[in-house]
């Protein structure tokens, strides 16, 4: 059950973020702020009695069975999917609980790790169909946790190729003209796909969802080209973390949602193709009473493909995965060009300090295929604390 206090405190009254951030709205009506600015009265812990995990239900709440630390190198988490029952690659130690659960506002059934306190010293990888919760009682500190899509595979809770509520449409084609596909969209809409003469590129995939994740949901997945070849796919959607911890959260390196990229353009027999969208990043929820280190949280979108040009030989780059840094996905590279000359890359993914995500020039006669259009950023949101020396891309939506 979702709470307007997050704490425990005579009051529940603490200051968060500089005078410069700008407000918005939550989804349930409580103001929430965009930026990162200081945090002037963090509150020491949160009330084990009190707990209150955003996106969990109250049952969960009160069954907390998080009692024994979690020290990996580098595992993986696999949420599962429906009817199967998610894993981890190490053994779980006494007073660690996996377990699945709805979601308290609707929204796709969770995977939840309940511990005393989280290490992640190497990467931990997050897999399967469900968004992924982690619950410690004390810390959680972190080199990386990377719920990423690859290419047409999504991330833990994200859509694959052409999925979602944002998914982006599909590449138009008349006669020998195949336009891209569009970009899948999550935080903002995506970018079209690049039309090629009359052949009008797929739509951008829109934004969905709210600012401060009223629904803990994955990115959603590009658009590819049409017909589509076979082996070729647009990129999928970022998966969904949400990290919940009664004293603080440590990043030293980064948490990742990042969307897929498209894939390039193909030979189908004489025929070249399009490039396909790219994947929207993902969701990252962070919930804890202090934010430490100087890592990076990364919701950002894939690179749409570039096009295939037959009659010179060349096929279509593939659209970079979004990045472990804050900068944009590139698009796919591609040597040939339409009538008027422009070169049918795809789209760059979006990120912090672009968006809507790119789009490179539209081609200019039948003879250019078109690239695929960028993915669209994620969202992220941070409750309870400010984000402090910790990076983000898209900008972080800060809850009190």
């Amino acid at each position: 059950m979702r709470r307007g206090c997050l704490v425990a405190l005579a009051g529940c009254s603490f200051s968060i973020g500089a005078a410069t951030d700008a407000r918005i709205t939550d989804g349930d009506g409580s103001d929430a702020t965009v930026g990162d600015g200081a945090d002037s009265d963090v509150p020491a812990e949160i009330d084990a009695a009190g707990r209150d995990v955003a996106h969990v239900p109250a049952d969960i709440d009160a069954s907390f069975a998080g009692t024994g630390p979690l020290s990996v190198m580098n595992a993986t988490i696999n949420t599962g999917n429906t009817g199967t029952p998610p894993t981890l690659s190490v053994a779980l130690p006494p007073g660690v609980r996996l377990i699945v659960s709805a979601q308290d506002t609707g929204g796709p059934e969770l995977a939840i790790l309940e511990i005393g306190s989280l290490e992640v010293t190497g990467t931990l990888r997050v897999i399967g169909a469900r968004p992924l919760v982690i619950v410690a009682s004390t810390t959680i500190v972190v080199n990386v946790i990377d719920a990423s899509a690859q290419r047409s595979t999504p991330g833990a809770g994200g859509y694959g190729a052409r999925g979602g509520p944002g998914a982006g449409g599909d590449g138009r084609v008349v006669g020998s003209a195949n336009a891209g596909g569009g970009g899948g969209g999550f935080g903002t809409a995506a970018a079209a796909g690049q039309t090629s003469g009359t052949a009008v590129g797929g739509d951008a995939g829109a934004s969905y969802g709210t600012p401060a994740l009223a629904i803990l949901d994955g990115g959603s997945g590009g658009g590819n080209m049409s017909p589509p070849c076979a082996g070729q796919a647009a990129g999928a959607g970022g998966g969904a973390i949400q990290l919940h911890a009664g004293t603080s959260i440590t990043v030293s390196g980064s948490i990742r949602a990042n969307g897929g990229g498209g894939d390039g353009g193909v030979d189908c027999g004489a025929t070249g193709t399009s490039g396909t969208g790219g994947g929207s990043g993902g969701a990252i929820d962070l919930q804890a009473p202090l934010l430490l280190g100087t890592g990076l949280l990364l919701a950002q979108g894939g690179g749409g493909g570039g096009a295939t040009d037959v009659s010179m030989q060349t096929l279509g780059g593939d659209g970079g995965d979004g990045l472990a840094t804050i900068a944009a996905a590139p698009g796919g590279s591609a040597t040939g060009t339409g009538i008027a000359g422009e070169v049918n890359r795809g789209g760059s993914g979006g990120y912090r300090d672009a968006a809507p995500p790119t789009m490179n020039a539209i081609s200019g006669g039948m003879s250019g295929n078109g690239g695929g259009g960028g993915g669209a950023v994620g969202r992220i949101v941070v409750r309870g604390a400010s984000l402090g020396a910790l990076g983000a891309s898209p900008a972080a939506v800060v809850v009190p």
